[in-house]
């Protein structure tokens, strides 16, 4: 073999050695994979990319329509019940009134609002339009052109996961219909009639938890405006436990003042300071006592969404550690490649 082509050969050799630790592994494209909803943010996108995908502008989020998706959620993982109806018997309308929504239409019929739920085993993956809500009706809430804003709720239960949807038009000027106090029953000029400032509804009313009791027993006093089911959610049980542990049956009504059993075979907590004891020869003096007080809510919060990671299976970029191993077989190569060179120059045989 002459040197040119010994000399053409090692380049080759060369160069298919170079090329096979450039190649990138892993390089073929890999499809990213669904994530469950699991949350109402995500829940909204996917009904606004719905909208986006049919040329329809998106919805705006409102704060009264998440409060009321995001409790009939809570309501349904409660009782594990799919179902429109509200606590107390109070209608959808008169929900988002009472909280201060400006519900347009023709409030005696409803209003322009609507709402689509369903409970899914596992975090619901939106692959299109779940088949619950394929109808006309349930696509009507998600694409109704009428509609102005949007909410949802998301809650998980002991059976799985239970989504609300809820969607309505807000009247022109933002403020209120005049016949909103018949459709609440309420006198007009209430406090339950106002722009949603000073709007106090039962979903709302925080529930204080209690302490277990010596025996084991947690005990919780009914307080005004609340229920069974925000009470049951709260102490991270159920309703059909609570009814069972107070012999209730099948009643979902509560009184003010009322003291439920809501737990059993609970643990104390441990007392904060030490009990002082006697010690020989000392003689106590009176000891004074401190009430710790839990405040409800020391300043407004609100809780800071974190995003989701959306990426797929491990990125095919180089590490700053393999680049510098390549560039080092590169180096190495030209040198060999050089060596190889001169010697075939020097030696034509």
């Amino acid at each position: 073999m002459s040197p040119i082509k010994r000399y053409c050969f090692f380049l080759a050799l060369l160069s298919l050695l170079v090329f096979s630790f450039a190649l990138p592994k892993n390089a073929s494209a890999q499809p990213q994979a669904q994530q469950g909803i699991t949350s109402a943010n995500q829940l909204i996108d996917a009904v606004n990319g719905l909208r986006l995908a049919y040329g329809l502008p998106t919805l705006a989020i409102h704060s009264v329509l998440m409060q009321s998706a995001q409790s009939q959620a809570d309501y349904m993982a409660a009782t594990g019940q799919v179902t429109h109806a509200r606590p107390g018997g109070i209608t959808y309308t008169q929900q988002l009134l009472s909280l201060g929504f400006p519900l347009s239409g023709n409030l005696s019929l409803g209003g322009f609002r609507a709402e689509n739920i369903l409970s899914s085993y596992n975090p619901l993956v939106w692959n299109g339009v779940p088949p619950a809500w394929q109808d006309a009706d349930h696509m009507n809430t998600m694409l109704s052109q009428n509609f102005t804003h949007i909410g949802a709720g998301v809650s998980q239960g002991p059976d799985g996961y239970y989504y609300a949807v809820d969607a309505a038009a807000a009247t022109g000027s933002g403020q209120m219909q005049s016949d909103v106090p018949a459709i609440l029953g309420v006198a007009p000029g209430s406090e339950a009639v106002v722009d949603g400032s000073s709007a106090i509804s039962q979903y709302m009313v925080p529930v204080m938890i209690s302490t277990a009791r010596p025996s084991g027993e947690v005990v919780h006093k009914v307080q005004y405006g609340q229920t069974l089911w925000s009470i049951a959610i709260e102490y991270n049980t159920t309703i059909k436990g609570i009814q069972a542990l107070n012999g209730l049956g099948e009643d979902l009504v509560v009184y003010q003042g009322q003291e439920l059993i809501v737990k059993t075979g609970a643990t104390q907590p441990a007392p904060l300071f030490p009990t002082p004891t006697a010690q020989p020869g000392f003689t106590p003096t009176t000891i004074a006592t401190y009430e710790i007080v839990t405040p409800a809510m020391i300043f407004p919060f609100t809780p800071v969404q974190v995003p989701t990671s959306t990426e797929g299976p491990a990125s095919t970029q180089s590490s700053p550690a393999s680049s510098s191993i390549l560039i080092a077989v590169l180096i190495i190569a030209v040198a060999v490649g050089a060596g190889m060179a001169a010697w075939l120059i020097r030696d034509p045989n």
